[in-house]
C-alpha cells in the first residue's frame, strides 16, 4: 500500500496529497500522523515557499474514522483523551506555520476535513466541493475544528452548521468568505494553485513569516490593544533586511533578492 500522504512540488509550492481515496481520506491515526510529519518537513524546507493540501478520490476528507471512534467508549479515559492528539498538533502547527497554507478542495470536506480546509490561509474549491460538520448526527461535537473555523467563518454560521450538521455548498461557502476562489473543475483548480504558488514566490519570506504570526495575535486582541501591539510589531519589519531590499528593487525596477533569515 502506498503512503497515506504523497508529497510533490509545483514550483516553490509543496503539495501534500491525502491518498486513501477508497476510504474517503479519513483522519485516522495513520493519515493524521503522516500529514503532520509531511507538513512539518515541508515547513522546514528552505526551497518551499508555500504548502498545499490536496486529496485523491471523490472526497477531500470525510473526517475522523468512525470505526476507530466507536471503540473509544471502551478504552481508558486517558487513551480517549489522547486519540486526537495528532490532529490537535496538526492544527497547532498550522497556527504557527511560517509559510502560507492552501487547501485544494475538489469534493466533500466533512468534519475534520472541513477543519483541514479551515486551518489553511487560502481555500480553493471546485463546484464539487461541499463543507459540513455532521458530528451531532452521530453523538459528537466538532470540538477541535471549532478553533480554526470560528476564526474563518461568521459565528452565527458556525453555530448553524455545528448544531444542524447540514452541508454548506460552494455557493454558500463562497458567499460567507470561506473560499478565495471557486473553480469550474480540477484542471482550473490546479491552475489556480500554480497561480498562488507564483504569487507567494514573489513575496518577502520574512514579511510572510512575521506577518502571519502578527495577524494571528492581532486578530484575537481588542481593537485598541491591537493598534498598540501593531505599532511595536512594525519594528522587525522596519529594522529587518527585507524592507531595504524590497524598496530598492521596486525603485530600481528589478526583482528583489531576498536573504535567508533565521526563524524566530
Amino acid at each position: 500500500m502506498s503512503a497515506p500522504v504523497l508529497v510533490s512540488t509545483r514550483g516553490s509550492m509543496t503539495v501534500l496529497t491525502l491518498d486513501r481515496p477508497e476510504a474517503r481520506n479519513p483522519l485516522n491515526g495513520e493519515l493524521a500522523d503522516a500529514l503532520l510529519d509531511a507538513l512539518r518537513t515541508a515547513l522546514e524546507d528552505d526551497g518551499t515557499r508555500s504548502v498545499a493540501i490536496a486529496a485523491h478520490g471523490p472526497a477531500f476528507s470525510a473526517g475522523g474514522d468512525l470505526r476507530q471512534m466507536k471503540e473509544l467508549a471502551s478504552t481508558p479515559g486517558e487513551v480517549a483523551w489522547a486519540w486526537p492528539q495528532s490532529i490537535v498538533d496538526l492544527h497547532r502547527l498550522a497556527l504557527r506555520a511560517p509559510k502560507p497554507l492552501v487547501a485544494l478542495v475538489d469534493g466533500p470536506a466533512y468534519a475534520g476535513g472541513m477543519g483541514l480546509a479551515g486551518m489553511c490561509d487560502v481555500v480553493l474549491a471546485t463546484r464539487r466541493a461541499s463543507f459540513a460538520m455532521p458530528e451531532v448526527k452521530i453523538g459528537l461535537f466538532p470540538m477541535i475544528i471549532v478553533a480554526p473555523l470560528v476564526r474563518a467563518l461568521p459565528r452565527k454560521l458556525v453555530m448553524d452548521l455545528v448544531l444542524t450538521g447540514r452541508a454548506m455548498d460552494v455557493a454558500e461557502a463562497d458567499k460567507a468568505g470561506f473560499l478565495a476562489r471557486v473553480c469550474e473543475g480540477t484542471e482550473e483548480l490546479w491552475a489556480a494553485a500554480d497561480e498562488y504558488a507564483a504569487m507567494f514566490a514573489d513575496t518577502s519570506p520574512l514579511a510572510v513569516r512575521l506577518g502571519r504570526r502578527a495577524f494571528a495575535h492581532l486578530a484575537d486582541l481588542p481593537a485598541d490593544q491591537a493598534l498598540d501591539a501593531a505599532q511595536f510589531m512594525n519594528l522587525p519589519f522596519f529594522l529587518g533586511s527585507d524592507l531595504p531590499e524590497g524598496a530598492a528593487a521596486f525603485l530600481e525596477k528589478r526583482p528583489p533578492r531576498w536573504k535567508e533569515s533565521p526563524d524566530g
